[in-house]
């Protein structure tokens, strides 16, 4: 298999291939496949079994699967009721013409003369994208089931209209999907939610967020939670998706952000306010950061408001 592209929120740019809504006769089973990309199935109303290789979850009313490419996976429907589930395909990012595939030919088995590959080999190479800082669970018990359906009805309709921009409305909409999944999962923290050391890390970020415009060390994290500097670097990478000197980097930039928009401070001071000194390697972290030098940024929200008056 292909070496797989990283990414992170700021090239994330989802590409969806497929979308369904189907009901399945109760009893029935869709017997083994793999598939090529990514794929979400939002269960509605009825349950079923679902294997992903070794692994099998039970899903019902409410619940989200989430299959990797090249898993071998298998669903059997409950005999009760029909399951009623919406599905989608997508690539995180668009890998391509030549990485491209038609799903009627090779998810629906028939070549409908739309142009795309039919399966083959070349399929098995293809390279599957990894989102840095974000896992994302094989299923999901979804809390806020209206916004998850509206965002898979919407998704559905878009699929199926002709118009010039029904591409740019599915973008969105998945746009909209991953961030439920990731609402869901995460604490506004940004601590995956029923993680076992929660409690630690959360003291770690609030001690971090406290002082940050102060020199941290790894030591006065590793002492507050009583844990040699390895493990509980791990904990907290396992926990956060980041490693202790991303996140407290990225709170720094997240406040830094914050300052040059109130327009009070000098880029110097805003930098030393936010623990780095050094306004050359403050401009670098910005930049690389939010896309843009902070004095640019600063007159560009200053600009803003002008117009906004």
């Amino acid at each position: 298999m292909s070496e797989q592209p990283r990414l992170d929120y700021r090239t994330l740019s989802p590409y969806v291939r497929y979308v369904h809504e189907v009901e399945i006769p109760p009893g029935s089973h869709l017997r083994e496949r793999h598939i090529y990309d990514y794929e979400f199935i939002y269960v509605v109303k009825g349950d079923c079994t679902l294997r992903i290789e070794d692994r099998t979850h039970e899903l019902k009313g409410g619940d989200l699967a989430y299959i990797r490419p090249h898993l071998a996976n298998e669903m059997t429907v409950g005999t009760g009721a029909p399951l009623h589930c919406f599905a989608v395909h997508f690539d995180y990012l668009f890998l391509g013409d030549s990485m491209d595939f038609s799903p009627h030919a090779v998810y629906l088995g028939r070549n409908d003369g739309e142009g795309g590959k039919s399966a083959g080999n070349w399929l098995e190479q293809r390279p599957a994208t990894e989102w840095v800082d974000f896992e994302i669970a094989e299923k999901i018990s979804v809390s806020s089931v209206q916004p998850m359906y509206e965002v898979f009805r919407q998704l559905c309709l878009h699929y199926g209209q002709a118009a010039a921009d029904a591409d740019l409305w599915l973008k969105s909409g998945m746009l909209q999907l991953i961030g439920l999944v990731r609402r869901e999962q995460m604490t506004k923290e940004g601590i995956r939610v029923g993680h076992s050391h929660a409690n630690l890390v959360l003291d770690a970020i609030a001690y971090m967020e406290a002082r940050y415009g102060e020199r941290i060390t790894a030591a006065a994290l590793d002492g507050r939670a009583s844990l040699t500097p390895k493990y509980f670097g791990t904990i907290f990478k396992d926990a956060t998706g980041r490693t202790i000197s991303e996140y407290l980097l990225h709170l720094r930039m997240d406040h830094a952000k914050k300052l040059l928009g109130q327009h009070a401070c000098s880029v110097q001071e805003i930098a030393e306010k936010v623990g780095i000194g050094d306004l050359y390697y403050f401009s670098k972290l910005f930049k690389r950061t939010w896309g843009m030098p902070p004095k640019r940024y600063a007159d560009s929200v200053a600009w803003l408001n002008q117009r906004r008056m």
